[in-house]
């Protein structure tokens, strides 16, 4: 018999809290997906990090974007879930614009942290040198770990249990680093397609500047909005 998973509370402050899910293997983090209501809708996973200023009004419009687009779709955006980068930035535009998709953010356990003082239940967070957790996230899955990439193919495998057989999930690859290679990586042996937005930086402008041989891969200039919410409303409608 299948235990049910406790779903924790984050509260950032009044009226803005998330909900946070620790799975500890595969069937608690299908578990997780299924508790916090988030099977059956498309996906959009975003991955990347820091944004350099001279990338910053290309990269926010184009996050934007995104946003707007998985309102439109009720798609759930998946990505690192902290307070830093395209991770904060697509936090601020859903808090912006009062959008109600999932935003998951899925972290390891041991990298992140948020408030001083916020707690709900058993779940406290600890100081030193980990990443505050973005406070527009509507959930969390806090995974096994204590670097980054190791949610990796946590991310991976949350995206394919929330879109299911009905619906389909998309890759979008925003600057991005080592990490981030790995997550492209990881997307595209499970056939995810990946869209990359050149003009954003570090990887996703040295990828767009190779010669593209698979047919998953698709480079969108990051300023060329039209061209970003049709080629996300074709992959995932």
């Amino acid at each position: 018999m299948t235990r049910f998973l406790q779903i924790e509370k984050i509260i950032f402050g009044k009226n803005n809290h998330a909900q946070c899910a620790l799975p500890n293997d595969i069937e608690e983090l299908e578990q997780a997906v299924a508790q916090m209501g988030l099977v059956d809708r498309p996906v959009i996973v975003l991955i990347g990090g820091h944004i350099f200023p001279e990338h910053a009004n290309i990269t926010n419009q184009a996050i934007d974007v995104l946003a707007k687009t998985a309102e439109a779709l009720d798609a759930a955006v998946i990505c690192g879930g902290t307070d830093v980068g395209v991770m904060s930035a697509m936090g601020k535009s859903r808090g912006r614009s009062g959008y109600q998709f999932p935003l998951v953010g899925i972290a390891p356990e041991g990298s992140v942290t948020w408030p001083e003082g916020v707690r709900s239940g058993g779940l406290t967070p600890t100081t030193g040198e980990r990443e505050q957790l973005e406070p527009h996230h509507s959930h969390f899955m806090l995974v096994p770990g204590n670097q980054f990439g190791d949610e990796t193919k946590w991310i991976s495998r949350a995206a394919s249990m929330i879109a299911g057989a009905r619906h389909q999930s998309v890759t979008v690859l925003v600057n991005g680093g080592k990490v981030s290679q790995m997550d492209v990586e990881e997307g595209l042996s499970v056939g995810r397609p990946l869209i990359v937005l050149s003009g954003t930086g570090r990887l996703a402008d040295d990828i767009a500047s190779r010669p593209i041989k698979n047919n998953l891969i698709r480079i969108i200039p990051a300023h060329n909005r039209r061209l970003l919410n049709e080629t996300l409303r074709m992959i995932l409608a």
